[in-house]
């Protein structure tokens, strides 16, 4: 049996019994093979023996579950720390065990089955279960939610499967999508069958109160989950594990005081300087910035089990103020007209406004640490230095992948966030988009042999403004040129993907020019770049020139939307004039067609009315041919026949001999234009069609004499 089966059985086993203790239910369910219906029968079987202790579920106080990187920070709140969980009670249907016999045992049990077969089926038949085949490099895992769940379960789901943070996890084919963490499944009109690309993206910039909400979210969502869902028993053990592990609680103070405690859930032999990283990437405090209160004289390297500080004891960390450019303070904002637009990412773009203190944004982060001033040279990197991107990178993924982990550990920040992806996805994704979801292209090439390397990572790269500029209204990708394998590789990606062009300009600038941003955009179709950004430039010449080129991005936007609506609007009445051109050739041929049919018809049947004219004329002469003469009114052995034709025509009277026969009266009707084959000839009494006699029987065979009075009807 797989996971995802137990962990149906076992929210049906929750849903029947009412029982929220997970260990309690998961006991149940393996004492009984994991049979839904023995295990609740056996639940009701205990309870209506007179067991009087109610089975009751205990929800712990904080859920802790390790991270794959060995610890988890959980960010709490004051207000729900000590606040005591709801329990819930079975109430079995109240019965009078005195009274109770064995045949009314069974109908009880009989009623359970039913009732709880009933609720099974009603659940199963009123919400639709989905599943998600999710996809991440190398790994495919396959996921069953329910549509009343959340993205945030699933995003849980996915986390404890492929490994992946969910402030970290991307869905690369939800673009068009609208969702947050609190979007129902169901709101999302999703097909039984989903796949999901996932892709890892660095996290998100934020302050530390709106990180502190999320987390404490996220929390109420893992209890939750946790109440709701069941674990598989691997995860169980892992569990088991981490209850060795020990908490810690820090308390972040921001500007206004405000405390925001964090528990951290960390490793037994966890040193100080871990949890200080710990604290940088849960709450964004660098650590060049952390200043502590609670320490005392440890230090990074010290364990914090062998310091004299008591887990009881609370530590506090602020931020400092000494180095505080990678506040966003200098950005003038009008709140009364924020705009807030939403790109591909979901992430909130920030406002900017033209006019900015870009004097005094380079005042404040002109403050760097000594390791990073403009003395460090290349000269003065070590041989054993580890580079941004690795030395005979062919994997760009791998290769930007290893670009975040290193600039985080140099620089002490995440950096920009990176398009972890191929040059030529980058450039599908960015300036080649739709018009909607199109965004300028920066390229960042670092080089560790440039002077301005580390100044440039540390004031430019490592601000916050300038990373969630970048984040919201750029797509960034980056290189590492510093090894000439890199170098080589990069400028053959050029050739292919930009052109010769751009790729010689780029390579022909001075070393010392680096490290470059690159803006490209497209304009009628070809790409164009814009502006080049080097390190010799101060934060907030890169910040203006980068809202300058966006703006201009942002204008030539504007004009091919017009230049589009226009052309769509005259390729629409091209189309709409040769759609009526076409109609009216196909009316005109049409008509062509039915003219030239009519004239055949007509001459069809002019052929066939002349030729039936010339078959009656010759059949007239040859009936005027056999026709005998008429006797005369006084020659005996004689009959009479009057004829009365159709139409009020008139009558036909003529004399034949007895002794001729019924053709001969046939030729005489042919000689008055009444071609055989056109009527039929009747007697009045006993009436008779002479048209279907023998033509070669005599009048006096027939008994049509001496006289006889015939009707000539149209056939």
């Amino acid at each position: 049996m797989n996971n995802a089966s137990r962990e149906q059985i076992l929210f049906d086993f929750q849903e029947c019994t009412g029982l929220e203790n997970l260990q309690e239910c998961i006991d149940f369910l393996e004492q009984h093979q994991w049979n839904l219906l023995n295990a609740v029968q056996a639940v009701h079987d205990q309870i209506s023996g007179g067991n009087s202790t109610t089975s009751r579920s205990t929800v712990p106080k904080q859920p802790k579950v390790a991270s794959p990187s060995s610890h988890r920070s959980t960010t709490t709140t004051t207000t729900t720390a000590h606040q005591p969980t709801a329990t819930k009670k079975y109430t079995p249907p109240t019965t009078s065990s005195s009274k109770r016999n064995h045949s009314s045992d069974d109908s009880d049990d009989i009623r359970v089955i039913k009732r709880i077969s009933g609720t099974l089926e009603t659940r199963r038949k009123t919400v639709r279960s989905l599943n998600f085949t999710v996809e991440y490099k190398d790994h495919t895992e396959h996921i069953i939610m329910l549509e009343d769940d959340t993205v945030h379960k699933l995003q849980v789901k996915i986390s404890e499967r492929l490994h992946v943070p969910i402030s970290r996890q991307r869905f690369s084919n939800w673009t068009s999508k609208t969702y947050d963490e609190h979007t129902i499944l169901k709101d999302l009109h999703l097909p039984k069958e989903n796949t999901i690309h996932l892709i890892s993206a660095a996290p998100t910039i934020s302050n530390g109160a709106s990180r502190s909400s999320t987390s404490s979210t996220s929390a109420a969502h893992a209890t939750n989950r946790a109440q709701r869902h069941p674990i598989s028993p691997s995860e169980r053990n892992s569990m088991t594990t981490a209850s060795n592990d020990i908490s810690i609680t820090v308390l972040c103070a921001d500007k206004s005081g405000k405390h925001t405690p964090y528990e951290l859930l960390m490793k037994q032999n966890v040193t100080i300087g871990e949890i200080k990283k710990e604290i940088e990437r849960v709450a964004h405090i660098p650590l060049r910035q952390q200043e502590w209160t609670g320490l005392g004289t440890a230090k990074d390297s010290d364990e914090f089990r062998r310091t004299s500080i008591s887990r009881k004891e609370q530590l506090l960390v602020r931020k400092s103020e000494t180095t505080s450019h990678q506040q966003t303070s200098v950005i003038k904002r009008d709140t009364k007209h924020t705009t807030i637009q939403r790109h591909r990412s979901d992430d909130d773009v920030m406002d900017i406004d033209p006019e900015l203190d870009l004097e005094q944004f380079d005042d404040e982060v002109s403050t760097v640490p000594q390791y990073m001033s403009s003395s460090s040279t290349a000269s003065s990197l070590s041989s054993n230095r580890e580079l941004l991107i690795p030395d005979r990178c062919t994997d760009e993924v791998v290769g930007l992948e290893h670009f975040n982990r290193v600039f985080h550990a140099r620089y002490g920040s995440t950096g920009p966030i990176l398009y972890m992806g191929s040059l030529e996805h980058a450039l599908q994704d960015s300036v080649s988009a739709s018009r909607d979801e199109r965004r300028p292209l920066a390229i960042y090439l670092h080089s560790d042999r440039s002077v301005c390397a580390n100044v440039f990572c540390a004031q430019v790269l490592a601000s916050e403004t300038i990373v969630e500029y970048l984040a919201n209204n750029y797509l960034v990708w980056a290189w590492d040129v510093t090894a000439d394998s890199n170098r080589i590789r990069l400028l053959d990606m050029f050739k292919r993907h930009l052109g010769p062009p751009f790729a010689q300009r780029v390579f022909s600038m001075d070393k010392d020019a680096y490290p470059l941003i690159l803006i490209f955009t497209r304009t009628h179709g070809s790409l164009e770049l814009i502006n080049v950004i080097e390190g010799k430039c101060t934060p907030g010449e890169v910040l203006l020139q980068l809202i300058q080129s966006h703006d201009a991005f942002a204008q030539q936007r504007e004009r091919d939307a017009k230049e589009e609506a226009m052309r769509e609007v005259r390729e629409n009445l091209k189309r709409q004039q040769e759609d009526e051109y076409h109609q009216s050739l196909q009316a005109d041929k049409a008509k062509e067609e039915a003219r030239l049919a009519d004239e055949q018809k007509q001459k069809q049947e002019r052929v066939a009315h002349e030729k039936r004219q010339q078959e009656r004329l010759r059949e007239q002469k040859d009936s005027q041919a056999r026709l005998p003469s008429e006797p005369a009114e006084n020659e005996q052995g004689i009959t009479r026949f009057k004829i009365r034709l159709p139409d009020d025509d008139g009558i036909l009277m003529r004399r034949f001999r007895v002794k001729e026969t019924l053709q001969a009266l046939f030729d005489y009707l042919s000689t008055q234009g009444r071609m055989s084959g056109e009527y039929k000839l009747l007697t009045t009494y006993p009436k008779r069609d002479l048209t279907t006699l023998n033509r070669s029987d005599t009048f006096e065979t027939l008994r049509l004499f001496p006289q006889e009075q015939l009707i000539l009807e149209h056939v």
